[in-house]
């Protein structure tokens, strides 16, 4: 439909009418379940790795390419589909990590066709170590959103946050280096563990609703969380909703 400045009265009725708007959402499972487990799975291999329970120097060419589809790919395509469920923790999260594991992924890559000079994790690392910082203060800004949502989540960005941290000592020298990536590695792992326990919580939930055996897997929602509606109010989104699941 045409409008021309010489028809007026059609001009003032389409100004002055109600706009007719429809906003369809599209329902989707939580991305934060993938995200998790993608998390989960390739922080605790690396992890126990580094904190040297099993594995020599040969092994990050083996289990990388795992690490960088599963932990890399599969986190990054979850924050992608955080935003579909306006989710910016997720997006912001996994995205970040899902990047992280698929770039350290590509420099095992590197190093195992021989384009790059191996350098062992336990020593002075730089470049590497930019990395960590950039890490280190999303995540704690992740792990304060979190803190309104639930503990386990909490705590799972919170000893992430703590291990990565640490891990920034990869911009010193000498042996200090080597005890603060094993120090580092087992806040990963506890972080790894409490991933997979909140994404237990999320297939226990979906597969069970409001059955009984949901209270065998607790994850302490905040009271903020439990007070919000199974749908609520976008955040800087005006009409537009965010769905919750497990929030009743």
């Amino acid at each position: 439909m045409s409008l021309e400045t010489g028809n007026r009265g059609k001009c003032e009725r389409i100004l002055e009418r109600d706009p007719n708007v429809t906003i369809f959402l599209k329902p989707i499972a939580a991305p934060a379940a993938l995200g998790l487990a993608g998390f989960a799975g390739s922080t605790f291999i690396t992890s126990t790795y580094i904190a040297q329970w099993w594995g020599s120097a040969n092994s990050p060419t083996i289990f990388f390419p795992f690490v960088a589809f599963w932990g890399g790919l599969g986190q990054f395509i979850a924050g992608l589909f955080g935003y579909a469920a306006r989710d910016t923790l997720v997006t912001v999260i996994h995205v970040l990590w899902g990047s992280f594991w698929m770039s350290v992924g590509v420099l095992y890559l590197l190093t195992a066709t021989g384009s790059l000079p191996p350098h062992p994790i336990n020593v002075h690392f730089p470049e590497l170590a930019s990395w960590m910082v950039v890490l280190t203060f999303f995540t704690w800004s992740g792990a304060i959103a979190a803190s309104a949502r639930d503990l386990v989540l909490c705590a799972v960005l919170t000893f992430l946050a703590i291990g990565t941290t640490i891990a920034c000592c990869l911009f010193a020298y000498g042996s200090g280096v080597g005890t603060g990536m094993k120090a580092a590695a087992y806040f990963w792992i506890i972080s790894s563990i409490l991933a997979w326990w909140r994404v237990t919580v999320y297939l226990i939930e979906e597969a069970f609703g409001k059955s009984s055996i949901v209270k065998f897997f607790p994850i302490v929602r905040t009271p903020a969380e439990k007070r919000r509606p199974l749908v609520v109010p976008g955040f800087g989104e005006p009409g537009v909703k965010r769905g919750m699941p497990g929030v009743v």
